[in-house]
């Protein structure tokens, strides 16, 4: 008897020790594969390779450079109540990501509110082969007919999107970084109309005129309270404020709020 017992159990353990290599060398496969599929992702470009018309909205010292804390500062996010990542600002996303917001406020040379962007359409963005999901670029129309209603506002998120009509003119590719402009066409009270364009910017690449992806003729409401919370996060306000390499923003002022180190205020 005991010996019979015996051989099963080396039989069962011989199987168990089988089974665990395998699993082993099973998830040393998968994790390799995800690090070279992880190295073969592309990511969203550096400054200095971003198109001539990205390069130049950097270098523009009359446009503001808009900036939210919760946009970039993911502790303070997740400490204040956010529960995930923003779907177009984050600073790690894949699918539709927008880089930087501009805008031009009473003091332009040519008088014009404008709000431009610099966005990149990532990879996790794709629908057809190597190009990207329309869902994404009327995710990139909601976002900018929101925020240009806020930055012409008295504060952040000061209302929200209630109608997009996005009409899309031209697939985009998957890596693309193209251009939104847009701006205020009128208000009705609470009622901000906006109208933009997705386009690439134009005047490079031999092109003369920008090719343009889609157009957004929008409504955001002004003034609607959307959070359930009442601190000194729902009613911040709009900062001017000048960094150290001279460049000009139009930020929250959540960036005043506790927790943050002097030396990331003054970025």
């Amino acid at each position: 008897m005991s010996s019979s017992i015996s051989a099963r159990d080396a039989s069962i353990l011989s199987f168990g020790a089988a089974l665990g290599a395998a699993s082993m060398y099973l998830a040393i496969r998968i994790s390799n594969s995800n690090r070279r599929s992880n190295r073969k992702r592309p990511a969203a470009p550096e400054t200095r390779s971003l198109p001539p018309f990205a390069r130049e909205l950097e270098r523009n010292a009359a446009l503001h450079q808009i900036r939210l804390r919760e946009w970039e500062d993911m502790e303070w996010r997740q400490k204040s109540g956010w529960r995930g990542k923003d779907f177009c600002h984050n600073p790690e996303g894949r699918a539709v990501r927008v880089l930087s917001y501009y805008y031009a406020d009473d003091n332009c040379p040519d008088g014009k509110k404008d709000m431009t962007g610099v966005v990149w359409f990532g990879p996790d963005a794709e629908s057809h082969r190597g190009l990207c999901h329309g869902g994404a670029m009327s995710a990139l129309m909601d976002d900018f007919c929101g925020h240009v209603a806020f930055v012409t506002s008295d504060s952040p998120w000061s209302g929200a999107t209630v109608q997009v009509n996005v009409s899309l003119k031209k697939p985009v590719k998957v890596g693309s970084v193209l251009r939104i402009v847009g701006r205020v066409s009128k208000r009705e009270g609470r009622k901000v109309h906006v109208e933009a364009v997705l386009d690439d910017g134009g005047g490079w690449e031999g092109n003369a005129e920008p090719v343009v992806y889609a157009v957004l003729e929008g409504l955001s409401i002004d003034g609607v309270k959307m959070s359930e919370h009442d601190d000194e996060i729902a009613t911040r306000t709009w900062e001017m404020h000048t960094c150290r390499e001279g460049r000009r923003h139009r930020r929250d002022s959540g960036w005043n709020i506790k927790g943050l180190k002097q030396s990331d205020v003054n970025k």
